[in-house]
């Protein structure tokens, strides 16, 4: 088992402590989780980031390791107040913290710390892939006090972990990617990121409460017993964001269970009185007032029944159909009928003139064209893997979108993000006209199933095209591809840019790229080609 309590299991504790009971005592058993190879790829982008904001602190030492030898390095270091540290080392018996940036402050005869973060201060779509479940306005979300509490708590832990060893800190930083920064030239590190004092925050009193938690973790963490009972998860969360080790510590929670339910980690009291209930099956779910949305506040459309008809479709089994709906939203489009697809990359660090950090980068896209409802889709695509993609697909697009005729994507607010994006990269009046008319003629085709005019027991709730597709087409799987999904697809881009792949290996992802993006707009246009038939059966009868 582990025997030092880090600033990442610490953080972890607090998330989900049995999680981390489980990493320390059946280290096998948790290492069976896997990470994805995007996740993977956000521990390099997070390395990345690091060793550039080290730039801001130069003059710097870099202890390499973890080892008592790297401890008695740090206290050498310290004494003789080396202007700059990277990575200084403090451990106890029980605790240990690696700290990013200790700069010796003179006029306080001691070290201000600073903590770099590879995320932003205003992120909105930060390294990822947007769910698809999720409404967004395209505002920017307002800062998460939860994830500020995290910093914070980290920070905590490095300071007292460093008071343990005798060292006290002055100041306490945190640096962070400045999201409203754009690239023109040169990187300006000072622009770049921002540094915000926390040492107002981590008073006596947090620190103190830290300490607490750090003394109850190491405590927990370190009985030999599994400790009794379901994980924190199982009480307040919903299935997306489940521990690790979930299925270890609730082997009873069925497949499909009430952690499905839609939206459920936002209704806690409502999850907290079903599993009081005994219920954990949906099947057993009942259908009364819980499961209804609230009344809308004033000037508010009222909100969707989606948790109850997510339970009644699954006792059922027998779909949910509004045909006359379908039948409108169908209507609304006209042809011809572009159905397209993009896949981005969201660096950090912007590489190119005109980027912000964690800007998608627009590198490819998939286009199926219906010119009418009674001939076959003709598909076109473009991928660019050297330099600024942005002039490039924009070019592709033109050529093949013409004037006229609906565009239809799948979770229409991730391409019009794109589009917006792109058009603010254009210096021609053409393109961007052509973009923001993109926009314009955009119709998002998930709104079909995500407005419930269309809930099948197979979807689970959800109105992604992962859980739609095996119900509408079982026949058409992605699982033979070599690129899956899109985040196979992010970190394919990674691997290129970088040189990770060299050669033939690039010209075999290149193509498996292709072949994977081909298939998101190929089945959107069969989810199409379903409703259209489904509502003229209807009409027929």
């Amino acid at each position: 088992m582990s025997t030092h309590l880090t600033k990442t299991d610490f953080i972890l504790y607090r998330e989900c402590a049995k999680n981390v009971w489980i990493k320390w005592h059946k280290p096998e058993e948790y290492r069976k989780f896997e990470i994805s190879a995007f996740e993977k790829a956000l521990g390099v982008m997070g390395n990345d980031v690091e060793e550039l904001a080290r730039g801001l602190f130069s003059g710097g030492y870099l202890i390499e390791k973890r080892s008592a030898g790297a401890q008695e390095l740090t206290k050498k270091l310290i004494s003789e107040h080396h202007p700059v540290i990277y990575q200084a080392v403090f451990s106890t018996d029980e605790y240990l913290a690696a700290c990013d940036v200790l700069k010796w402050n003179p006029e306080a005869s001691a070290y201000d710390i600073y903590e770099i973060k590879m995320s932003s201060t205003t992120s909105q779509e930060e390294c990822g892939v947007f769910d698809e479940d999720e409404e967004e306005d395209g505002k920017p979300k307002k800062v998460n006090k939860k994830k500020e509490l995290q910093y914070e708590y980290d920070l905590a832990f490095q300071t007292n972990v460093a008071k343990l060893c005798g060292v006290d800190f002055n100041k306490k930083y945190l640096v962070r990617l400045d999201k409203h920064y754009v690239r023109m030239g040169k990187l300006d590190l000072g622009k770049l990121f921002e540094i915000t004092d926390k040492t107002e925050s981590i008073n006596d009193t947090f620190l103190s409460v830290a300490m607490t938690h750090m003394t109850s973790a190491y405590e927990y963490l370190s009985q030999e017993n599994e400790p009794v009972g379901n994980c924190s998860c199982y009480y307040t969360r919903g299935r997306s964001a489940h521990c690790t080790s979930f299925g270890i510590s609730n082997p009873t929670v069925p497949a499909y269970s009430v952690h499905d339910l839609y939206k459920i980690g936002n209704s806690k009291a409502y999850l907290a009185e079903l599993l009081a209930e005994g219920t954990i099956d949906i099947a057993h779910v009942l259908e009364d007032d819980r499961l209804k949305p609230k009344k809308p506040t004033k000037g508010k459309e009222p909100s969707k029944p989606r948790k109850l008809n997510q339970v009644r479709v699954h006792k059922s089994q027998q779909p949910i159909v509004d045909i006359d709906a379908i039948k409108r939203e169908l209507d609304s489009l006209r042809f011809p009928l572009y159905f397209l697809d993009y896949e981005t990359y969201p660096t950090a660090i912007p590489p190119f003139d005109g980027y912000h950090p964690y800007q998608h980068i627009v590198f490819q896209y998939s286009l199926h064209i219906l010119r009418d409802k009674h001939s076959k889709p003709e598909h076109l695509e473009c991928i660019i893997l050297e330099g600024d993609p942005a002039q490039k697909i924009v070019e592709s697009l033109r050529k093949n979108i013409g004037k006229v005729g609906t565009v239809i994507s799948w979770y229409k607010n991730f391409e019009n993000s794109r589009n917006h994006e792109l058009a603010n990269l254009m210096s021609l009046q053409d393109d961007r006209d052509f973009l923001n008319d993109l926009v314009l003629r955009t119709y998002d085709l998930m709104g079909i199933v995500h407005d419930q005019y269309y809930v099948h027991h197979g979807f689970r709730g959800s109105a992604s095209i992962k859980k739609v597709q095996p119900v509408i087409a079982p026949d058409f799987s992605y699982k033979n591809l070599g690129v899956q999904n899109g985040t196979d697809a992010i970190e394919a881009y990674r691997q290129i840019s970088v040189g990770e792949l060299t050669g033939t290996e690039v010209e075999k992802k290149r193509l498996e790229m292709l072949e994977y993006c081909k298939y998101d707009t190929e089945i959107m246009y069969i989810i199409w080609k379903y409703f259209t038939d489904l509502v003229e059966e209807q009409g027929a009868r």
